[in-house]
């Protein structure tokens, strides 16, 4: 049994799962609303604006779910960027190949390299014999402040990763070796990933709905994003695009790229995640994805 967190401004969602037999089974899972301004997502500055009240509130999620130790946890997409880099050669040695990476990596970064705490994927080959590694990239000091807190409630993070990617764990075992875009739509952003051969390759943050008001403006914005991950990345187009979000949104948004992209475009389902639940007990598996992807991470 393992345990995963997700961390956002709304709330924090904590769940236990396993995996047998390539099926998932979640076990226990609890949540807390957060007030409003405790938690401000940045990928510079510091999140918590409050680190002890939100300690509280996660203490004492621990307490009644009796969780304890290592656990995996989804932050806010805000808080990280995932790169694609190209490069000759990689350092076999993992700790010289993440200094060398950060170097590489220190003209998209608005900080000092050194600041960095980069985790990264095995290489793919890339053009011209190079290879490409994807980078999933955060400021050191805005993961020690999580850390700090997990810490408080008697918690030591095994992965830190963003949302959308532990979102796309939990989906990895429907999803296979297939091509896939996933498109979640949060309060103040969109955030496409693309995942292909079972490791995310693309990922792309679109600002707040409200500012892309129009349609028909976040269709050409998707699409746009597609042909760049093809043409500079070396991503395949994916087979189908799945949604995630409120219904209210995402019933609107998916006619408008079905016609535009001709892709599959569908919610997120429980049949994408191949989630069971143990005893029948009812769960919302759409809510708990990023949580149980964090628990599972199976990349």
């Amino acid at each position: 049994m393992s345990w995963g967190l997700e961390i956002e401004p709304e709330r924090l969602r904590l769940c236990a799962a396993d995996t047998r037999r390539g099926e998932v089974r979640i076990l226990r899972c609890g949540e807390a609303t957060l007030p409003a301004g405790l938690v401000r997502p940045s990928f510079t500055d510091g999140n918590l604006t409050d680190a002890t009240a939100v300690g509280r509130l996660l203490a004492d999620l621990c307490r009644r779910l009796k969780c304890r130790g290592w656990i995996g946890v989804a932050l806010p997409d805000a808080a990280f960027t995932l790169r694609g880099v190209s490069i000759e050669d990689l350092p076999s040695a993992r700790g010289e190949a993440v200094r060398f990476l950060r170097w590489q990596a220190r003209e998209f970064l608005p900080f000092p390299p050194d600041e960095a705490r980069l985790d990264f994927l095995p290489p793919l080959a890339g053009q011209s014999g190079s290879l490409r590694i994807t980078c999933l990239i955060a400021r050191d000091g805005v993961l020690a402040e999580y850390e700090q807190l997990l810490a408080g409630a008697g918690l030591r993070a095994a992965r830190l990763d963003a949302r959308t990617v532990a979102l796309a764990q939990a989906a990895s075992p429907g999803l296979g070796a297939r091509a896939a875009g996933l498109l979640a739509l949060g309060p103040d952003r969109l955030t496409l990933l693309l995942v292909d051969e079972g490791r995310p390759r693309f990922w792309r943050t679109l600002g707040a709905p409200s500012a892309l008001a129009a349609r028909e403006q976040v269709v050409r914005e998707i699409a746009d994003s597609l042909a760049f991950a093809q043409e500079s990345e070396g991503v395949r187009m994916p087979e189908e695009l799945l949604l995630d979000g409120p219904e209210a949104g995402t019933a609107a948004l998916a006619p408008a790229l079905r016609d535009w992209l001709e892709l599959p475009v569908r919610m997120l389902d429980r049949g994408s995640l191949g989630f069971s639940v143990k005893n029948g007990e009812p769960v919302d598996l759409l809510r708990w994805g990023a949580a149980i992807g964090a628990a599972i991470s199976p990349w």
